[in-house]
């Protein structure tokens, strides 16, 4: 028997591995590429053959090594540096994975999956621009292949939420032709139709976005996550039993699923049920997909236990408008408590220590940990929290006119600059817009909604709608003829404690939910919320009824039709009465 020998003799071992690699013989495969390194070290191509087999066994480090010594031998083989890259952005290393696509693609500029991958890593480290022109290439340069469409739909459907409204439409329409195109390619794909129900959800549009995710749970059903989804598009057209049914549903598939446990509990919050509500948004903490983080407090968090003797700290994980709404239970915890302490906003500290002068208020700034550690607290809770123990029922909502107190000085002196500007009719606030990066699109209403009311009214109109929008205002005047002061001293987003003067100074608020229509609310100015979306996050407007429990001076509209017009211009109609 001669032993194999020579050049030709390793290339037709290459040659047979490459055949079993093929075939899906991976282990006789390795076992040639092992004896064609033994005769010739130096080969790029077995380095590289070996090299993926170790990658597909997820042993990426030692894959790593060896394709770094297929491209040193290979320079300029481009297959090489795409799977080098590959190796490198699964242990974590993803500016020298893109280095490493980049060297792949400028080898072969066609090479479509190699534009996919870096369009991946574009967007695993936030670079949406960047990964929106990768997936773009590869959805032109393989065109059969629908992973680049899907890719760039959901990519561009993510760019929706910091985008103005023109950059928005335009984003919409690319990200539409792009789920389009991927369906095209493959109708069966339950993920191209989820992303695509997410470009629909974002537009407000559930009804379409629910029919989608519909369509993809008939082909993928057991997909807990979906069917969490399919619950938000159902709460958001206003089904919020079929909503609950699905979160049931996803939970059934997998009960660690604690999107569908929070979501549920929003649900069943807006529909009044609060015991059960507080139960589930108790675990918003849980899934990392929430905008919600815990603080690292050394103490444990406060379960309704008796506090006689006890110190208490409050604090809040979400805006100044949450913290507001639920600032209506801090003298109840405070009366409970021995020592009760709240962290909030530094925006808030004044208007909280005015308002309640017997509890320490403490801005929430990292400086700040160190000394409220130091306090030594018996417990701790967030006051979105509280609910769960305060307010198990609608019953249990108190009966209060007005929650916190302006600065009474500059509240007169606001009231007379604003009577010396327009000596007649009452005084009218107006915001229409919602910064929210999660839920503002479905909260705002344009300026040109309020046309109708405020033409020919007898009110002076008074812009509090937070930022610039001198724009707005002089357009709209342009248009109407309707002109709404501003008060260019009132800056909500730097003074928080004057533009709660602004509002003391007002005889009416009309807004959209907002901060405005939350802080109107607690210093007990006559407010109407127009709510444009029945959706969950707003579960503290409730599912029905023209009043809240919060805020005993506001009054809810429910939509932004004809119907919520016509109801407010009754409102400002019986208003001019007294």
């Amino acid at each position: 028997m001669t032993r194999a020998s020579g050049k030709n003799s390793w290339q037709e071992l290459l040659l047979r591995g490459v055949a079993l690699h093929k075939e899906g013989k991976v282990d006789a495969a390795e076992k040639l590429y092992d004896k064609v390194l033994k005769f010739n070290p130096a080969s790029g191509d077995a380095l590289n053959l070996k090299g993926a087999i170790a990658s597909n066994r997820g042993q990426h480090a030692a894959a790593l090594k060896l394709f770094d010594r297929a491209v040193a031998q290979m320079p300029a083989y481009p297959d090489a540096h795409f799977n080098r890259a590959g190796a490198l952005a699964a242990l974590g290393r993803d500016l020298d994975a893109l280095a490493a696509y980049d060297k792949a693609i400028a080898l072969r500029p066609a090479y479509g999956d190699a534009h996919l991958n870096a369009g991946r890593v574009h967007h695993k480290l936030g670079r949406r621009e960047a990964a929106a022109a990768a997936f773009r290439a590869a959805a032109t340069l393989s065109p059969k292949d629908p992973r680049g469409a899907y890719n760039l739909g959901v990519c561009l459907t993510e760019m929706l939420a910091g985008a103005d409204a023109d950059a928005r439409a335009t984003l919409a329409a690319e990200a539409q032709a792009a789920f389009e195109q991927a369906l095209a390619l493959d109708p069966n794909s339950a993920e191209t139709l989820y992303g695509f129900a997410t470009l629909y959800s974002e537009n407000g549009d559930h009804a379409r976005a629910a029919a989608l995710v519909e369509s993809a749970l008939r082909i993928k059903p057991g997909w807990s996550d979906a069917w969490n989804n399919l619950g938000n598009h159902y709460e958001g057209m206003g089904r919020r039993d079929a909503a609950i049914a699905a979160f049931d549903r996803a939970l059934a598939l997998d009960p660690r699923n604690m999107g569908a446990v929070v979501n549920r509990g929003l649900t069943h919050l807006a529909l009044g049920r609060m015991a059960d509500g507080w139960a589930g948004y108790a675990h918003r903490f849980d899934d990392p997909r929430f905008p919600f983080s815990p603080r690292a407090w050394p103490w444990p968090a406060w379960q309704g236990e008796d506090l006689r003797d006890k110190k208490i700290l409050l604090w809040s994980d979400q805006g100044v408008g949450d913290e507001i709404l639920y600032a209506s239970m801090v003298r109840e915890v405070a009366a409970r408590a021995a020592v009760c302490v709240v962290e909030c906003s530094a925006r808030l500290v004044p208007l909280y220590r005015r308002s309640f002068p017997n509890i320490e208020i403490v801005a929430k700034l990292p400086e700040a940990y160190a000394g409220l550690v130091a306090q030594g607290f018996d417990f701790h809770c967030s006051v979105l929290d509280l609910g769960r123990w305060l307010r198990p029922t609608l019953a249990a909502f108190p009966n209060r006119a007005r929650l916190l107190m302006a600065d009474p000085a500059a509240t007169a002196a606001l009231k007379a600059k604003y009577r010396q500007w327009a000596p007649h009719g009452k005084l009218v606030g107006l915001s229409w817009h919602s910064a929210n990066p999660r839920t503002g699109g479905q909260k705002s209403l344009p300026l040109t909604w309020f046309s109708p009311l405020l033409n020919g009214s007898k009110f002076t109109f008074v812009n509090i709608q937070y930022g610039n929008v001198n724009n707005e205002l002089e357009a709209f005047r342009d248009t109407t003829g309707v002109p709404i002061l501003n008060d260019p001293a009132v800056d909500s987003l730097k003074d928080l404690d004057t533009f709660a003067a602004q509002l003391a100074a007002l005889d009416l608020v009309i807004s959209v939910s907002n901060s405005a229509a939350h802080l109107a609310g607690a210093l007990g100015v006559p407010t109407a919320v127009v709510v444009p979306d029945g959706h969950k996050r707003l579960w503290y407007w409730f599912d029905r009824g023209a009043f809240s429990p919060w805020y005993r001076s506001v009054r809810v509209f429910r939509d932004s039709g004809d119907s919520a017009r016509a109801d407010l211009k009754a409102l400002l109609a019986g208003f001019c009465a007294f």
